[in-house]
């Protein structure tokens, strides 16, 4: 369990009940026990920088997401309607993200159909290669989520995360164990076949920044 164990129960339970003030006063007590600025901490292809902090009993994983106010990092061509290879939970910590759900198609025409690419990770680097199959999807719902919010993508679906630029946000995602060997990307059919990607360190002075938000979110109370 990674993380420190006497936190990591605590934070599984705040997160089962969808008690956020107990998430964010057990995320306050993990940023005060770890150093978070020397947890290994990458920029992820869509533009935000993700870490874990935690492994719970059941083997799940909770990673803080943030996309800090005026930087992003994506790649070229960033690929942003994605299904996991897990079940995603989330719980906006601060700030505001947009999350738009979508399903295989049922009738036509459909509002997004592109080719699927298989995500292959290796180290710091990843790779999306583009499979024989089409997806055709229509959008179940589009949603603002502010803090305090849960909100879950099975692994059936696909979906896309948003962050304006010029605002801040940081989510605790929470990640069940694998029900397929890879995740999706909804690709277009002009790309090439296959798509490099490298993921490149979080600069320290982020990452001191995050910790000091999580423990200044702690001591003002509970997401409104």
């Amino acid at each position: 369990m990674s993380g420190d164990e006497s936190v990591a129960p605590v934070l599984a339970a705040a997160y089962d009940a969808h008690d956020a003030a107990g998430v964010v006063a057990a995320l306050g007590e993990l940023a005060g026990r770890l150093d978070l600025a020397r947890l290994p901490a990458l920029w992820h292809p869509l533009g935000f920088f993700r870490l874990e902090v935690a492994r719970d009993h059941a083997g799940r994983g909770y990673f803080l997401h943030c996309w800090p106010r005026g930087e992003r990092r994506p790649h070229e061509p960033a690929l942003a309607v994605h299904r996991h290879a897990y079940a995603l939970e989330s719980l906006v910590i601060d700030g505001e993200l947009r999350n738009r759900r979508f399903d295989s198609a049922t009738t036509a025409p459909s509002s997004l159909r592109g080719p699927l690419y298989r995500a292959e990770r290796a180290g710091r680097q990843s790779a999306l290669k583009r499979t024989e199959n089409v997806a055709e999807l229509d959008e179940l719902e589009d949603l603002s989520l502010g803090p305090g919010c849960f909100y879950g993508v099975s692994p059936e679906e696909f979906h896309e995360s948003r962050v304006d630029v010029s605002r801040f946000c940081v989510t605790l995602a929470r990640m069940s164990r694998r029900v397929r060997p890879n995740p999706h990307v909804l690709g277009d059919f002009a790309s090439p076949p296959v798509l490099l990607y490298r993921h490149t360190p979080v600069a320290q002075s982020l990452l001191i920044q995050l910790a000091d938000h999580l423990r200044a979110l702690d001591d003002a109370g509970p997401p409104r």
